[in-house]
């Protein structure tokens, strides 16, 4: 590293830079893209569809053979499961509004396995990045976006196994079940120094509290002094990341959110705790605990399952990306 690789910005440029462009410059260059590609295709940039009802497409081609694709694109790090149904909801209904049509999600990077097969069990295809640098590496170059060029090429360039691929490997090689327990909890701490630290620091490994009648799996404790895991600590008391490992083959429940809630205290780890678990958390007890547990004493409970460790894992975004999303989900569910 030299100091010809750093750039000096204002804490409004740094925000802008760590949030990323505006989806709109994601639909501008893909259009770029498409354009400078094909020529003899009639491609149209947000274009109006509908006539009693109408609504803005984000690209709509209508190629040589009279086909028409409807590209709807997403320009978020990371996409959740609850996102990408919103998404699916969204693009059935421009079908409605337009009539038979090709229809494509386009995103500058990738899905994990269980979202990317929803999309496309609904004729959506996806365009992730190695789709579009595939297609249109030639095209890519005349674009004016920097940033989606650098994204796109970094993203499709990777040829050796990543340290990334390399944990989702080991999560989909290893069994839910008490069999896998230990390896499983190895592996979230594994997860958690790869995505977490830095800016956080290493995981404490099986800590207990004083009257040792309560263990979590792992504490982190949370010295950033800025950005996202410094916003976790100011605003939700995250001094400290309790993190619980479940390798159920069942979803989580009441009970274990009642677990991990003992070791949340504000004198003690603070307030803020993570169930890693294989399948989630149920939508009755586990769900009606969580809401409970932060309406009445303000302790934030997530429950992240493989999908969302496989999106933290994919999607240029990280950790936060999905961590931000599923607390902004939660608090509006409220």
């Amino acid at each position: 590293m030299t100091e010809d690789n750093f750039l000096l910005l204002c804490p409004n440029c740094h925000r802008y830079m760590d949030m990323g462009p505006k989806e709109i410059e994601f639909v501008n260059f893909l259009y770029q893209v498409l354009k400078a590609s094909d020529s003899n295709q009639n491609i149209q940039l947000e274009a109006i569809i509908g006539e009693s009802r109408r609504a803005r497409a984000d690209i709509l081609i209508e190629n040589e053979k009279k086909e028409i694709i409807l590209i709807e694109c997403k320009s978020n790090k990371a996409i959740t499961r609850s996102h990408s149904s919103k998404i699916i909801e969204q693009i059935l209904e421009y079908e409605k509004l337009i009539g038979k049509c090709k229809k494509v999600l386009a995103i500058p990077g990738r899905l994990p396995s269980e979202i990317r097969k929803n999309v496309e069990s609904h004729g959506i295809e996806v365009w992730d990045a190695d789709y579009i640098v595939k297609n249109y590496k030639v095209a890519i170059q005349k674009a004016d976006s920097s940033y989606f060029k650098m994204l796109l090429t970094a993203i499709s360039g990777e040829k050796e196994v990543s340290r990334d691929q390399e944990i989702l490997n080991k999560l989909k090689a290893c069994k839910p079940g008490r069999e896998d327990c230990y390896l499983y909890q190895s592996l979230v701490g594994e997860i958690i120094e790869e995505l977490f630290c830095p800016p956080l620091d290493k995981p404490i490994h099986e800590n207990s509290d004083f009257t040792k009648s309560n263990r979590r799996d792992f504490i982190v404790p949370n010295y950033a002094t800025d950005g996202f895991w410094s916003f976790l600590r100011e605003k939700y008391s995250a001094d400290y990341v309790v993190v619980d490992a479940k390798n159920y083959s069942r979803k989580v429940k009441k009970n274990d959110i009642l677990q991990i809630s003992n070791y949340l205290k504000p004198h003690g780890a603070g307030l803020f705790g993570i169930i890693f678990s294989r399948k989630g958390g149920d939508s009755a007890g586990c769900l009606h605990t969580i809401r409970e547990q932060w309406m009445v004493h303000q302790k934030l409970i997530l429950v992240l399952d493989d999908t969302d460790v496989e999106n933290m894992l994919v999607s240029s975004g990280g950790a936060e990306d999905i961590i931000g999303a599923k607390i902004e989900e939660f608090r509006l569910s409220m």
